[in-house]
């Protein structure tokens, strides 16, 4: 390496401009460009690779089960929600104007799948994603004065401009559960979008909530600007099932 790659080397390490080696990013640059070109060519590399890991530690920061995408789903086995909606969703006009998603359906129909998918192409898209479920998040509200981490998730998950609240409904809550999910519900109301999955219909709401005025007042927050997917169909694990003969 000689003394001008050696700067550059040095140049780039001290800027934090660590997109390729000193040598590579030489050997991408040709005679013909003009210097203007040249540093315009430089910058596109650290620009690049700035926006990927950026984009993959908002991935990391999100804390996603597993990483789902759309193309892994097979929308013709199920109704309900189309892949032209999905795709229409990924514009994300509807997250800058603060308006939810609602997936219900039965288990195994992918809800799980098509909010991860969401979020995780919202989060290579540049916004700010947390998932959690239910049971999750009730547990980071009961702790959130008592545990550092807990406060520290919790302080993650608000400043979100996307909440994934999975699993709504699997398990019941208490009435006391039910006020702290009512006042989260309400902090994020009109300012951050959520995206919640739930295998119970709306009606079903007040018995897995304890009590039908909360349920009536998350609901009243949460579908007054939402679009709502109601999915039909054989599970997934009903269709794929494993047999031992």
């Amino acid at each position: 390496m000689n003394a001008l790659l050696e700067r550059l080397e040095v140049l780039c390490k001290e800027l934090r401009l660590d997109a390729l080696p000193a040598e590579e990013i030489h050997g991408r640059l040709t005679a013909e460009m003009t210097p203007l070109e040249t540093v315009i060519a430089f910058l596109e590399f650290q620009y690049q690779h700035k926006m990927s890991k950026s984009a993959a530690q908002r991935v990391k920061n999100a804390r996603f089960p597993r990483v789902k995408t759309f193309e892994e789903y097979d929308f013709s086995q199920q109704d309900g929600v189309t892949a032209e909606q999905m795709r229409h969703l990924c514009d994300f006009v509807w997250l800058e104007q603060a308006f939810n998603v609602v997936l219900l359906g039965a288990p195994g129909l992918g809800k799980t799948h098509l909010a991860t998918a969401l979020g995780y192409v919202a989060a290579n898209a540049g916004y700010s994603v947390c998932f959690i479920t239910l049971e999750g998040l009730i547990r980071l509200l009961k702790t959130g004065e008592i545990s550092q981490q807990s406060k520290s998730r919790l302080t993650q998950i608000r400043r979100a401009a996307l909440v994934i609240i999975d699993e709504m409904g699997f398990m019941p809550i208490s009435k006391a559960e039910a006020h702290l999910l009512f006042s989260f519900i309400s902090v994020c109301y009109e300012h951050k979008s959520l995206v919640v999955t739930s295998n119970k219909s709306f009606d079903d709401w007040a018995d897995f909530l304890g009590d039908p005025v909360i349920a009536t007042a998350i609901l009243d927050r949460l579908i007054f600007k939402c679009e709502i997917f109601n999915l039909t169909g054989d599970g997934y694990r009903i269709r794929h099932r494993q047999t031992i003969l």
